[in-house]
């Protein structure tokens, strides 16, 4: 059983890692791939048991002290996400891909405005906009095949007899 549990947070943790790394493209400099917010979008959205609040939180406040952001930042951000994700849980687990795309395209246009307006008021300048919109274009385009990365891992877990019951 506990081994079972550590295939998804394994890939997690990966997700992690990599979102960490900036990814360097040609004529746009360093932009940083929102690994860990598809991460947090389809376990709070299939499995929300598998991470907590408190996990969620956590994640975000060593993802700020890795990253050299602003310490609560993420963490902040990771929080609301999980909340508005598994607020709509019952909708959008019913739904098609296409559906929970939209989904997610929502929720990753919203976190990263979110950041954007965060940073920019923790350090009274505001930050060039473009980067922000190139990190999230790139985030969703890049959903449908890490979902089917996080399906491949989630198929590792027990089977839920009701997959309703732990909505929150």
């Amino acid at each position: 059983m506990l081994l079972r549990l550590c295939v998804p947070y394994g890939f997690i943790l990966c997700l992690f890692a990599l979102s960490t790394v900036p990814l360097t493209l040609p004529l746009t400099g360093p932009v940083e791939v929102p690994l860990l917010v598809m991460a947090i979008y389809y376990w709070s959205l299939y499995r929300p048991t598998l991470l907590p609040v408190w996990l969620v939180f956590a994640a975000g406040v060593l993802y700020d002290l890795l990253s050299g952001l602003p310490v609560g930042m993420h963490a902040f951000v990771f929080v609301i996400i999980r909340w508005v994700v598994v607020d709509q849980r019952l909708f959008l687990t019913g739904q098609p891909f296409v559906t929970v795309w939209i989904g997610y395209m929502l929720v990753s246009a919203g976190a990263a405005l979110l950041q954007w307006g965060l940073f920019g008021l923790i350090h009274f300048q505001w930050p060039p906009f473009a980067p922000t919109l190139l990190m999230t274009t790139l985030g969703i385009f890049m959903f449908p095949f890490i979902m089917m990365a996080l399906h491949f891992t989630h198929r590792f877990l027990p089977v839920l007899v009701n997959p309703y019951s732990a909505v929150k």
